[in-house]
């Protein structure tokens, strides 16, 4: 009897199982910092080695370098600072192939909405949905369906390329026709735009009360192109089709009209 052996060479993981494997990594740590649980930076880095590991391509380089720097800055604040850095050096990982357009008109509408005055970019869709992939596995799955990103250190907001289409035909003035999904999207785009203009004015509110500031733009910013039966539609869709069907973290029971987040409790009109 002649046995037959092969040698099975270490396989290397794929990128979405080594950021799988970050994320998991990284889980593990904030979860000791948020318990009051001291952790040294050595034991920080070691179970980084272990654990995650080098990464499986080149361009993930720059994130791996970023998570283990990480260890250098051990409290809340720093690790959450470190995850910041992370989601930015997986960005760039994806748009250092397909770069994204800067859109300075795009720029004046979260400047007209909230006074902001942002860097806005869209990306193309193939990289949009790589990134965005990577991006929920990174962040532990916390947005189903991600359509926009700010970078508050950098004043910059990066949108799904959907959501740049809608803000594209709102500045043209291209109003949806009755009954059409572009309501919808019209709707969602200055929504989402709104949203991470908010995160750059106020970075340290939650996420429940951004979304409700947010969802308030939409109507003076419809009103202003087509005036006010229309925004109170457009607004109404953003409200019913979309904030009410977010996640429990993106929304409170102070959003509503005359609540503690209504920033026109005189007028009343919601949102």
């Amino acid at each position: 009897m002649i046995g037959l052996f092969a040698w099975s060479p270490w396989v290397q993981p794929s990128e979405s199982e080594w950021l799988s494997r970050y994320e998991a990594w990284s889980d593990g740590v904030a979860a000791s910092l948020d318990g009051g649980l001291t952790v040294s930076r050595v034991t920080c880095e070691t179970t980084f080695d272990d654990e995650v590991g080098n990464p499986p391509k080149e361009r993930l380089q720059r994130l791996s370098d970023t998570a283990r720097r990480g260890c250098a800055a051990l409290s809340r604040g720093g690790w959450r600072a470190s995850e910041e850095g992370v989601v930015r050096s997986l960005m760039a990982a994806h748009d250092d192939l397909l770069p994204p357009r800067q859109r300075r008109d795009l720029a004046t509408i979260a400047h007209s909405s909230v006074g902001m005055q942002p860097t806005v970019y869209c990306w193309r869709p193939d990289a949009w949905a790589a990134f965005s992939e990577q991006y929920a596995i990174v962040r532990g799955g916390e947005e189903a369906s991600l359509k926009g990103i700010a970078d508050t250190s950098r004043r910059r907001i990066d949108l799904d390329p959907g959501v740049c289409a809608a803000l594209g035909r709102y500045l043209q003035r291209k109003r949806p026709s009755p009954l059409t999904y572009q309501n919808f999207e019209l709707a969602e785009a200055l929504s989402v735009l709104s949203h991470e203009a908010e995160h750059l004015k106020a970075p340290s509110a939650s996420e429940a009360a951004t979304e409700c500031y947010a969802v308030q733009h939409v109507r003076p910013l419809v009103h202003e192109a087509w005036g006010a039966s229309f925004a109170h539609e457009i607004a109404l869709h953003a409200w019913e089709l979309s904030y009410l069907r977010l996640p429990p973290q993106f929304r409170s029971d102070g959003c509503r009209n005359g609540g503690r987040l209504d920033r026109n409790p005189s007028v009343n009109a919601w949102p």
